[in-house]
């Protein structure tokens, strides 16, 4: 009965089919947004199937998180227990019988061939050197020739059906085993694995502890950003330093479970220090909202009240290189200023407002795919 089941999968037929359902399914995945939160194909996919809305459909068939789904994973293994068979059954004892010698010397065995065969006298060493120059490989027994090629095409489906197999156990083991995690975090601040975006059934999160160190960026002569960087920590229990890293994007930081990426950057706040004569020294942490137009980011904050007679101004932020632009209330442009200047100006200038830090923060990326080695094998394997 096992037997049966395994010559069943083994069919060219049905892997086929297999592998058609499987690209139907990713297409889907490109098409609808993959670890989106509910409320986004609530406001997303508004269309009515049948009177059921059709964001409901997406999440009860698992088309929000299709890669990790039960039935996707079922259909993988579908096809690479496929693949196994047909080479277990069919490919090895292909080429076990392919590199096998029969030297026929019975005219009743030629007569046994699917084709005809014309005999003529022919020299030795002339039909031999005629099957050499062909690239066939060449064996003789007294005056008995045996010559074959193309034993690597026999060769080749084995190493493309072991290559499929790893990539899907990878693909399998990375879904199951592990997790996606997106971090936005302040330099200077030590933080903890916490927002996690995709986690496997199996999946377990490492508790480490990471340092920002510092956050900067490059421009390029047009104001556009060429590169941003984060150097980043890896802490023990007890604080202290056991590895560290300056990461940009496409370098990350390679851990024996963990890859740390640069992902993004943004900015969260200011910080105005007021320092006046017949007050205290005053440190201000102002929040910022961020805005997008004509694809640049665009921070937008307003200083805080001193005083009664100080009025309302806005402050701009283009970026992280330590400038900011100045407006008034009604939108006009008073001034730019940079860290360690002094705000003043005729309307506030009693407040003696310094401009002392951007707090900037950067996106990190925390991935864990035990599968990967897997997959980069059966890539390497295949080529």
């Amino acid at each position: 009965m096992i037997k049966r089941i395994f010559k069943y999968l083994a069919n060219l037929k049905l892997a086929i089919l297999i592998l058609l359902l499987i690209a139907v399914v990713i297409s889907i995945g490109s098409f609808i947004e993959q670890n989106k939160e509910i409320q986004f194909y609530q406001n997303t996919y508004l269309i009515q199937i049948f009177s059921i809305p059709f964001w409901k459909i997406i999440i009860f068939l698992g088309f929000n998180n299709i890669y990790s789904t039960w039935w996707f994973l079922i259909l993988l293994m579908l096809f690479g227990v496929s693949l196994a068979c047909c080479t277990i059954l069919q490919q090895l004892p292909t080429l076990k019988f392919s590199r096998r010698y029969y030297f026929y010397k019975q005219k009743n065995q030629y007569n046994k061939l699917t084709f005809a065969i014309n005999s003529s006298k022919v020299f030795p060493t002339h039909l031999s050197y005629n099957l050499i120059n062909k690239q066939y490989s060449l064996f003789q027994q007294s005056n008995t020739f045996y010559a074959y090629k193309g034993l690597i095409s026999r060769i080749g489906p084995i190493i493309v059906h072991i290559s499929i197999i790893c990539i899907l156990l990878g693909s399998t083991l990375g879904s199951l085993n592990g997790f996606n995690s997106q971090e936005i975090i302040p330099k200077t601040e030590v933080f903890h694995i916490q927002n996690i975006i995709r986690n496997g059934i199996f999946s377990s999160i490492p508790q480490k502890t990471f340092r920002i160190n510092d956050f900067w960026s490059i421009y390029t002569s047009n104001g556009f950003i060429k590169q941003f960087y984060t150097d980043i920590s890896l802490l023990n229990g007890q604080g202290l330093e056991t590895q560290r890293k300056t990461i940009s994007v496409n370098n990350p930081l390679l851990l024996k479970d963990l890859i740390i990426y640069q992902t993004d950057w943004g900015i969260l706040g200011l910080r105005l220090k007021s320092n006046s004569k017949n007050n205290p020294l005053i440190i201000y942490q102002i929040p910022i909202s961020k805005t997008n137009t004509l694809n640049k980011k665009i921070w937008i904050s307003a200083l805080p009240r001193i005083n009664n007679n100080l009025k309302r101004f806005i402050i701009l932020i283009r970026d992280n290189r330590g400038q900011v632009t100045l407006y008034n209330s009604e939108g006009k442009f008073i001034k730019n200023i940079n860290i360690g200047d002094n705000l003043g100006n005729e309307n506030i200038k009693e407040s003696n407002l310094k401009f002392t830090d951007i707090i900037s923060s950067t996106g990190i990326q925390i991935k864990s795919d035990p599968g990967i080695k897997l997959i980069y094998f059966g890539f390497f394997f295949n080529h």
